[in-house]
């Protein structure tokens, strides 16, 4: 989340971007008001987006972030929570997508509902849609002699979102939203500046969705071009795609392994960063709309809250406890190793679990690495044939399931 230092204000020609006045600066006594009577941050929705304040997403192309953005809008424009996040409070949203043809965003929104059983009624007046195919939109870009920034749209966007009452703004993607070098931090920080403007002018709260550079996702410095806009950003959201990994260890067919996309809180510095991502799953929705030339109609996908599986609940305590018998049991003379590593692949103990419940290789080492970490398997040392000293596991018995 992104805002401007309070001593900022701004008028004159808003194209400019000039004619900034500074209050003076005073030193000022601490408020030091009572606790109990400092109002609670604004939050809308769970606490990823502010009033005030601008929130980053993160995200590759076609993993989902704007399902997940249009979400977001959705759940606040209806004021229900739809995508397990709390909606602290119903406020009016304005989707400015400037990618996509206003029929292509209608599909969207029309699966959503389908898929969440949200009525037009429920809509009607408190979401607003705009399509960058019909009119772009420039908020920041480099004046004619190169020489300063200038903010061709800013005004007119604050004017528009304050006659529908907007409370949340969501901009996809961001960098269509401005004609800046990408790259350079000095421009993209005034663009970041002119964003947080605009959510602090409307106390609203803005989701800017952002594109990732190429390669893997791993944080939030995997965002596309300049620092800036994340340097700026108070909390940023990472839009990730399953990962074969993931997809093995919940027990997740290959072939569906594109359904499912995670959500990470990647820069909380005004709350408690998540302990566990968000995880969504993508479901094809047929509209209905069939033509003589089109008998299929269209399917489009709409998301919602997903809850990994857990390999525990599919198991009885028998099951598992006839899996301890065999660990305890040892292989070969030896006892069995809690990990693969080295020389140990041959008798590890996951191999046992995947035998016996017909799991997977990384859901056994999920199983036994709990298992070590709660004391329902103790490592030992022991001397193989070779007098070499080894690691193995013995089975705590008091610790059994039941």
């Amino acid at each position: 989340m992104i805002r401007m230092s309070s001593w900022d204000t701004r008028g004159g020609d808003s194209n400019s971007g000039d004619n900034v006045v500074k209050m003076p600066l005073r030193i000022k006594p601490a408020r030091l008001p009572d606790p109990r009577n400092i109002p609670p941050r604004p939050w809308l929705y769970g606490r990823h987006l502010l009033r005030g304040f601008v929130t980053v997403m993160v995200a590759p192309g076609g993993v989902g972030k704007t399902q997940v953005a249009m979400g977001i809008a959705l759940c606040l424009a209806s004021g229900k929570k739809l995508l397990g996040h709390y909606v602290h409070k119903q406020v009016n949203a304005w989707i400015i997508n400037l990618e996509d043809p206003l029929d292509e965003l209608d599909r969207r929104i029309a699966a959503m509902m389908i898929y969440h059983k949200l009525t037009c009624e429920e809509l009607s007046g408190t979401l607003f849609l705009h399509s960058g195919r019909e009119r772009p939109l420039c908020v920041a870009r480099c004046g004619e002699d190169g020489s300063e920034v200038v903010f061709p749209d800013k005004e007119a966007l604050i004017a528009e979102a304050r006659m529908g009452e907007v409370g949340v703004i969501v901009v996809d993607p961001y960098v269509r939203s401005h004609e800046l070098d990408e790259n350079s931090n000095t421009l993209q920080a005034q663009a970041a500046a002119a964003w947080a403007q605009i959510a602090e002018d409307l106390n609203a709260a803005i989701l800017l969705v952002h594109h990732t550079r190429k390669g893997a996702v791993l944080d939030v410095d995997s965002a596309r071009g300049a620092k800036a806009l994340t340097d700026h950003a108070r909390a940023a959201l990472i839009v990730a795609a399953m990962t074969a990994e993931e997809a093995e260890t919940f027990g997740i067919k290959e072939d569906d392994r594109w359904r499912y996309i995670r959500v990470d809180d990647a820069k909380a510095n005004l709350a408690p960063k998540a302990t566990e991502a968000d995880w969504y799953a993508m479901t094809a929705i047929a509209l209905g709309n069939v033509t003589p030339d089109y008998p299929q109609g269209d399917n489009v996908t709409a998301i919602a809250p997903w809850k990994p599986p857990s390999v525990w609940t599919e198991q009885t305590a028998a099951a598992l406890n006839g899996c301890l018998d065999i660990i305890g049991s040892g292989k070969a003379g030896f006892p069995y190793a809690p990990s693969r590593r080295g020389r140990a692949n041959d008798r590890w103990a996951g191999t046992v679990l995947v035998d016996e419940l017909g799991i997977t290789d990384s859901q056994a080492d999920q199983m036994i690495k709990t298992w070590l970490k709660n004391q329902v398997l103790l490592v030992e040392e022991f001397r193989d044939a070779n007098r070499m000293t080894r690691q193995g596991v013995s089975v705590n018995d008091s610790k059994r399931p039941t």
